[in-house]
């Protein structure tokens, strides 16, 4: 698992212990303690398996970075803090985000979500894994061309299993790609232009120094040889 305060793999075996029992379940508190950053981990359990993460109040997703736009961020992140209490309302905002990503970043165009995935996953600029993703995404989610999840992406329905974390799946390798990549090969290239720039500058001060030194009206030549 991801610790979600580091961000780093770690292995934990948390400390379970009873809370009670009332008409929605039997109720645990789980803890841990990450030996990378030390902090605690505490989710709220139920034996059916249901987990709401209570420290910290957000999921294990990986951060993203700043190159990925606040507009996008933001709202993917969201998603990941409220997928554990309402997958329903974690996949709403998700779909709306992707409705929005994909018309103003590919060729998918407006019109419903269940149409801009095909025209995205028919399109030259995705590879094959992210199309595949999101052909995965409409047929788990039953995105019909008609249907009102389609047409209305930012609605709040009932969900299908998977859902809402393929829908986060597929957003976070969408943005690495189009706002990530780009930037951390941008950045890349401004070193190098800079490194070459620098070694390709003269150093000529010890030709100054010299010509200098000659120029000066009043500079001793040196003694004669004997």
């Amino acid at each position: 698992m991801l610790c979600p305060h580091c961000q780093t793999e770690i292995s934990v075996t948390p400390h379970v212990f009873a809370l009670g029992e009332d008409r929605d379940g039997s109720w645990q508190v789980s803890s841990s303690r990450c030996p990378v950053c030390e902090r605690l981990l505490v989710n709220i359990c139920t034996k059916d398996g249901c987990t709401y993460p209570a420290w910290p109040a957000t999921s294990s997703r990986p951060r993203l970075t700043e190159d990925v736009p606040a507009e996008f961020a933001d709202e993917y992140l969201v998603a990941s803090q409220i997928i554990a209490y309402s997958p329903e309302a974690s996949a709403a905002v998700s779909r709306r985000l992707l409705h929005r990503f994909l018309a103003a970043n590919t060729k998918a165009g407006a019109g419903g979500l269940a149409q801009q995935i095909g025209r995205a996953t028919r399109s030259s600029e995705l590879p094959a894994y992210l199309k595949d993703a999101l052909q995965t995404l409409a047929r788990i989610a039953k995105l019909e061309p008609g249907s009102e999840k389609s047409k209305r992406p930012e609605m709040l329905t009932e969900v299908e299993p998977g859902e809402a974390e393929w829908l986060l799946d597929v957003l976070h390798p969408l943005f690495e790609l189009f706002f990530v990549q780009p930037a951390l090969a941008q950045r890349r290239q401004n070193a190098l232009e800079e490194r070459i720039e620098g070694a390709a500058e003269p150093d000529g001060s010890e030709n100054d120094k010299s010509a200098e030194d000659v120029d000066r009206p009043d500079a001793t030549p040196p003694a004669a040889e004997k």
